[in-house]
């Protein structure tokens, strides 16, 4: 798993799909409609799982997503716009 913007990595799942772990509710949401909205990057499913202070999100993404156009869409969001999503919850 790489980190591509606080609190948000990206990575293979299992060497076979793109997934992008989000570690917070609110921050995922965000995310989501962003990649399926803005960028038409929809995501198959979604797994959690429950952590001390919230959540984990996983987005699972189709086998035909390429991890570098997600990450390329990812990477053009703020930094400091997640982080403030992000402390909303936190």
């Amino acid at each position: 798993m790489k980190r591509v913007l606080p609190h948000i990595e990206i990575g293979l799942h299992n060497d076979e799909h793109v997934v992008v772990v989000v570690g917070d509710y609110e921050l995922a949401d965000f995310i989501e409609d962003y990649l399926c909205e803005e960028c038409d990057l929809p995501y198959d499913y979604r797994t959690t799982v429950e952590r001390l202070g919230g959540e984990i999100i996983t987005l699972h993404f189709p086998a035909s997503a390429l991890l570098q156009e997600i990450r390329d869409s990812l990477t053009k969001l703020s930094s400091d716009e997640i982080e403030d999503i992000y402390r909303l919850n936190n």
